[in-house]
């Protein structure tokens, strides 16, 4: 793949793959929409019900991928029209959005059984428990069980799911109780605020606001947001509205940002780290604004739980299993090797996560006071982080990297290979390493690491997952070698010294 409309720093080499013609831009992106449009309305035909049989449902997913690559592409290969034209363009990609998710809508969940947890969560609450020192399987609730606990899992432990995520829960119960597909019209509405701030954001940094139909009609959060109904959309949502704040320059601004910083952090725990992407020096107001919001939320659980506020949380970061990130499987491996016991392992794997998530964050945190890496690039390397040291990854965590990708792809070759033959034997490789666009093949490894992660519900039911370790873990893992490789090629070429004449 080669991008040739991305942006790209002064003196940098401009890509050599040919535009599409132009004026065909608007029609095809229409044709693709159609064609995205009926493979949808397949996909909510075709879902099984509930524990039914996914595999053909899985296969024709898949498929739903490919309208969806050439959509990508054309936007990332064209000239963005300008005036008119372009907010037509943008309302035909948002509006496709809104269509590809309200098809998928009425359809019950068929992958995961977490958006009934969500309702229960709310019941809880509602009758005077916390969710957080109570499961759903305590005799103490066996008057309020009926299909909503039967559609739950995880019934012996306590929720794990913070205090806006809560709220949302809340909200929708007591407009429609018992009603899942009222809260997933909630996430519906989280996703679309998402495509819209993404592409203003876009737009903020001078690129083509089109480009948001990386993130909207992508059918990963589609199906795992519209159809099975994850919170995390609501994370996505305030994670982009953080950096989309954190631009501005306008009173209270800041304030702002620590808010809706707070807000993605109390829909799942990991944004937090994004604090050292929008701190500024002396930045209190942002500090002092996004703890107080954290500590207010969390006030009422403490009581009602008698200072149970963390609920499952530790037991679930703690666990060993088969989508784990690549740090915690490389350790185990590592251990059931070397006979390191399983105690010993584990604080090991702490002290790992920790060196690693704590050296990327101060590294992060040091290039933006210097206003060496942007803020969505910053982002982007903290949420790939995060996943490394991640006990689980499910597809739907993936999706978090998209906006990011949307803001960051560029092309991935810097000049065309043109030797052929004998000229290339001794040099070809080097050659081909030092015309990769380090940055662009970094953020391609995302995108395919993101997409490709969807394959990780055909090994649910299986105990061998090398296939998909090779697939996903190790085929990111070399891409993104060589584009380190690239990029130190790159930084000693431009700053070695010119050759001095004989």
């Amino acid at each position: 793949m080669s991008i040739v409309q991305a942006p790209r720093p002064p003196g940098e080499p401009v890509a050599a793959t040919p535009s599409i013609y132009q004026r065909w831009r608007f029609p095809l992106l229409c044709v693709l929409l159609l064609i995205a449009t009926g493979m949808n309305a397949a996909l909510a035909l075709s879902a099984p019900p509930i524990d039914g049989p996914l595999t053909p449902f899985l296969w024709l997913w898949l498929s739903s991928f490919l309208p969806y690559l050439a959509a990508s592409f054309l936007i990332l290969s064209t000239k963005a029209p300008s005036g008119r034209r372009q907010w037509i363009e943008l309302g035909v990609i948002l509006g496709g959005a809104l269509i590809l998710r309200a098809l998928l809508l009425p359809i019950p969940p068929n992958l995961s059984h977490d958006s009934w947890r969500y309702l229960w969560d709310a019941r809880v609450t509602l009758h005077g428990y916390s969710p957080y020192a109570y499961a759903p399987g305590d005799p103490l609730f066996t008057s309020l069980r009926d299909f909503i606990f039967a559609n739950s899992r995880f019934r012996n432990v306590p929720t794990i799911y913070p205090p806006a995520a809560q709220a949302v829960y809340l909200l929708s119960y007591i407009l429609a109780p018992s009603n899942l597909f009222v809260l997933k019209g909630i996430f519906l509405v989280a996703d679309l605020v998402t495509c819209a701030a993404l592409a203003l954001l876009l737009k903020r940094r001078g690129l083509d606001p089109a480009r948001c139909l990386i993130y909207a009609w992508c059918p990963l959060p589609i199906i795992e947001f519209a159809l099975q109904g994850h919170v995390d959309v609501l994370t996505l949502t305030f994670m982009v509205l953080t950096i989309l704040c954190a631009l501005s320059q306008r009173r209270g601004a800041r304030v702002l940002t620590g808010f809706l910083l707070a807000l993605a952090t109390l829909t799942k725990i990991y944004p937090i780290v994004l604090l050292v992407v929008v701190l500024r020096r002396r930045d209190w107001a942002l500090l002092a604004t996004c703890f107080a919001t954290i500590i207010l939320a969390y006030t009422p659980y403490l009581l009602l739980g008698h200072g149970q506020i963390f609920g499952f949380f530790a037991t679930y970061a703690s666990e060993h299993t088969p989508n784990a990130g690549i740090v915690q499987l490389a350790l185990d491996w590592l251990a059931a090797r070397i006979g390191i016991p399983a105690r010993a392992t584990q604080i090991l794997e702490y002290a790992v996560d920790l060196l690693v998530v704590g050296g990327v964050s101060l590294l992060i945190l040091w290039l933006r006071l210097r206003e060496r890496i942007s803020m969505e690039a910053g982002t982007l390397i903290l949420i790939g982080t995060i996943f490394t040291v991640s006990s689980h990854i499910f597809p739907w965590y993936t999706t978090a990297l998209l906006p990011w990708i949307a803001l960051l792809v560029r092309p991935i070759w810097i000049v065309p290979i043109r030797e052929r033959g004998d000229e290339i034997r001794a040099v070809f490789w080097p050659r081909v390493v030092q015309a990769v666009h380090g940055r662009g093949l970094a953020v391609a490894m995302a995108w395919y690491f993101t997409c490709i992660s969807t394959i990780a519900y055909f090994f649910n039911t299986l105990p061998d997952w090398n296939s998909y370790y090779f697939l996903v873990y190790d085929v990111t893992l070399a891409g993104l070698l060589v584009a380190a490789i690239a990029g130190i090629m790159h930084i000693r070429q431009r700053y070695a010294k010119p050759s001095q004449p004989a």
